[in-house]
């Protein structure tokens, strides 16, 4: 209602109020039309409370219209605002359009001015979220095919510009894997749930979430995407994206209903299996998030091994040895290999067929007593705790 219309109702109430006092043993004495005065004092009182509170909600309906109209937005949005799962500090950082669109978010973070991402930690790069570039990129040419062209649709219909939003304010990107390696994990992980009523997948290092999200998206009702990450902020980071709207275009893909998308905080290369809802041998698909050692890589892997079904698949990056490292490479990170793997029938990992060689540079992971490479002194992990990490 507008605020005359609501002015008139008020009005018709506050004559039946005195309707109801004239029959109740009250009468509007004349010479103070707005005083009204009673043979019973108590239900005098109490007609006045009424219209008091009458008069108090009419002011307050009042100023909320008036305050909606010249600011041009209504306090209702500031309130669903509170409530939409975005961290406050996102509130602040530059808003592409809405909704979200693929082609039109790429238009405006070419032409947004740089100038407005000043004050963020890490500044959004086009190639972060290119994906058409990505695809023509090193992970092009294993992209082909129905599964390949479904990772594409897929990650064009996520929008990332959220799940990175506490990533700009904190500066630490390697939370989140590069455009290209999320299309290839998606275009070889998505086999695995090909078959399956309810898809289950487990992304081990799941950094903001985005890799959950995108595998709800692609497989449809009844699926179900866990993570999990030893970092209890970024863990919580992934909850709220995961909860909060606009995430997705819904032009493009349509979010199930039916599917479970969760994180926890724990170890990635440990994970307990009962405490997140997976028993031995549930799991269709697994990635894990940071790199291990070609020459323990087995036995690394050995406790996500048992959480997958018998074929399923696990992506895993795994570093060439010490000796071929290069010397340029930041402490902390490793080259290697982008492998595939699959559960063979006696229970091993064993290289997925045809799975190619394709290099990478992934943050290591850290096992108890050791320290995460960087500067001299850095304290070592927790017992039970590993690092999460993309790239």
């Amino acid at each position: 209602l507008s605020p005359n219309s609501q002015f008139a109702s008020s009005a018709s109430m506050l004559a039946m109020l005195s309707r109801m006092a004239s029959r109740s043993g009250l009468r509007v004495d004349k010479n103070h039309p707005r005083r009204m005065q009673a043979e019973d004092t108590s239900l005098s009182w109490m007609v006045q409370v009424g219209c008091a509170s009458l008069v108090i909600s009419l002011i307050l309906t009042y100023f909320v219209r008036t305050l909606t109209n010249s600011l041009g937005h209504p306090i209702v949005a500031f309130l669903a605002s509170a409530d939409s799962s975005r961290s406050a500090a996102a509130q602040d950082l530059p808003q592409p359009p809405q909704p979200y669109h693929y082609n039109e978010f790429m238009t405006w973070l070419r032409q947004a001015d740089r100038r407005s991402f000043a004050n963020l930690k890490w500044r959004p790069e086009v190639a972060e979220f290119d994906i058409d570039a990505a695809a023509k990129g090193k992970f092009g040419p294993y992209l082909q095919g129905p599964f390949g062209e479904e990772a594409i649709s897929v990650t064009k219909g996520i929008n990332k510009y959220i799940f990175l939003d506490d990533v700009m304010l904190s500066g630490q990107l390697d939370v989140v894997g590069a455009p290209g390696t999320h299309l290839y994990i998606l275009r070889r992980l998505l086999e695995a749930a090909e078959g399956s009523s309810n898809p289950v997948f487990l992304d081990a290092g799941c950094g903001p979430g985005y890799l959950l999200m995108a595998w709800a998206l692609g497989t449809g009702e009844g699926s179900r995407a866990v993570g999990i990450d030893v970092d209890a902020a970024v863990v919580a980071s992934a909850r709220r994206h995961l909860a909060a709207t606009g995430t997705w275009d819904a032009d493009v893909v349509r979010r199930p209903q039916d599917t479970k998308l969760e994180a926890f905080v724990g170890d990635a290369l440990h994970p307990d299996g009962p405490a997140i809802g997976l028993p031995t041998g549930s799991v269709d698909a697994i990635n894990l998030g940071l790199a291990v050692s070609s020459e323990t890589a087995l036995e690394d892997l050995a406790p996500l091994a048992q959480l997958l079904r018998t074929g399923g698949l696990l992506a895993a990056p795994i570093c060439s040895p010490k000796g071929e490292q290069p010397s340029n490479l930041p402490k902390g990170k490793c080259a290697g290999l982008f492998e595939i793997f699959q559960k063979s029938d006696d229970g091993s990992l064993q290289r997925a067929p045809g799975d190619p060689d394709i290099p990478t540079k992934f943050i290591v992971a850290l096992k108890p007593g050791e320290t995460t490479g960087g500067s001299q002194g850095a304290p070592p992990l927790p017992e039970s705790a590993s690092l999460r990490g993309k790239r």
